[in-house]
């Protein structure tokens, strides 16, 4: 693990953090994430793993909701303070496509999507954001997507902004108007399910960031476990984050 700086700390809304670190961070791929660790001593036990929410030569940020012991001391961490940071890892989002990116985003889960977002745009894809969470204040980052001129598809399960309703009822009509595109999804793993049964719905690619506990990040020590759909298990910190949707649902 190597140390990185903290250079700016932002609590965006109540109980969601935007860190940006400044360190050496080898070239990075939308999707992937890193493992942190904000404490000096062995209490928490293990780094946390988080997505790369944008990283530029020298800098890394990443936004996240602030949960359980790991995170709340992370989340205290001010400028000046260092954090020790290992990564990229895992694999990321396949950009090398020429549809359009339909991206599919509940709640936290919209964390790895203003890297990518960037980095599909610099190749020429046409981008949509179908962002759905509990409420407004759960909404994050609709500004920066706003001003990367990215069509928005707003849902929220009180109705307090855009569509009542869930995120997958947004990308349902979006497909069954003739919207075409390969869909990219990040969040809970319900939500995944149901992006994976509307995308195989319209016979339509799909992958899916998976989420699971880790203790190393590097495949060593086979915690990260998620069933694949045919047999066995896949590991989610060497074989994904970032699967097929079709080889876990």
């Amino acid at each position: 693990m190597k140390p990185f700086l903290v250079k700016a700390k932002e609590e965006i809304a109540p109980g969601y953090v935007l860190l940006t670190l400044a360190g050496d961070l080898a070239p990075a791929q939308p999707g992937q994430f890193v493992m942190l660790r904000a404490w000096p001593a062995f209490d928490p036990l293990l780094a946390r793993p988080f997505s790369i929410h944008d990283a530029a030569p020298g800098l890394l940020k990443i936004l996240f909701q602030v949960r359980g012991r790991g995170t709340t001391l992370l989340a205290q961490k001010k400028p000046g303070d260092l954090i020790e940071v290992l990564g990229p890892l895992g694999r990321g989002f396949p950009v090398e496509e020429n549809a359009p990116a339909l991206l599919v985003a509940g709640g936290i889960g919209i964390a790895p999507f203003l890297f990518f977002a960037k980095r599909l745009l610099e190749v020429g894809r046409k981008v949509v954001l179908f962002y759905g969470a509990r409420g407004e204040g759960d909404l994050l980052c609709l500004e920066e997507f706003e001003s990367l001129n990215i069509p928005l598809k707003i849902s929220t399960e009180d109705g307090s902004k855009g569509a009542k309703g869930l995120v997958t009822d947004l990308l349902q009509t979006y497909l069954s108007q003739d919207g075409k595109g390969i869909v990219y999804a990040c969040g809970p793993m319900p939500m995944l399910s149901a992006v994976a049964e509307v995308a195989r719905h319209f016979n339509t690619k799909a992958y899916v960031s998976l989420e699971a506990h880790m203790a190393c990040g590097l495949g060593m020590c086979l915690g990260c476990t998620v069933a694949r759909k045919e047999k066995g298990f896949l590991h989610v910190c060497s074989e994904g984050p970032v699967v097929p949707a079709e080889a876990v649902f």
